[in-house]
């Protein structure tokens, strides 16, 4: 997965620091979504620095598409998998469809906080690697 990015500073191990606008999942159609995705959202991760760009730079940055995708299915897939298994379950034990709703519930909430534990987790132990693979060129852009 690449995005474009700007160098911030260059740090001492062949890193960089380097702000990345975070892209809404609605294209910016503020409107239709209410997301509040016209204000920027900077983010400043930690890129190694293989083209030796300068502070200023704007760099295309790269990182693992299977990490993103892990990170997504866990962040939508494990609260769903918890609510329809709740449901499933409590279905067979013959409970009313009102108890059969509380639980699902309860379920996909907890599914959510187990996401956010593991997140945390990951996140502490294997941070997201990025890579600066290039450096574009006549393009101004405010960060």
């Amino acid at each position: 997965m690449t995005q474009s990015a700007i160098v911030k500073r260059i740090l001492g191990d062949g890193c960089a620091e380097v702000h990345v606008e975070r892209i809404s999942a609605c294209g910016k159609s503020c409107a239709s979504c209410g997301g509040s995705c016209s204000e920027k959202n900077i983010i400043s991760v930690r890129a190694v620095n293989l083209v030796r760009a300068k502070p200023g730079d704007r760099v295309v940055i790269e990182s693992a598409t299977s990490g993103v995708l892990g990170a997504a299915m866990l962040v939508y897939f494990v609260p769903i998998l918890f609510f329809f298994s709740a449901y499933v379950i409590s279905a067979l034990l013959k409970l009313p469809e009102a108890a059969r709703i509380v639980i699902s519930v309860a379920a996909f909430m907890l599914g959510a906080a187990c996401v956010y534990v593991i997140n945390r987790y990951v996140r502490k132990d294997k941070p997201m690697e990025y890579t600066i693979v290039s450096v574009m060129e006549d393009i101004c852009l405010d960060m």
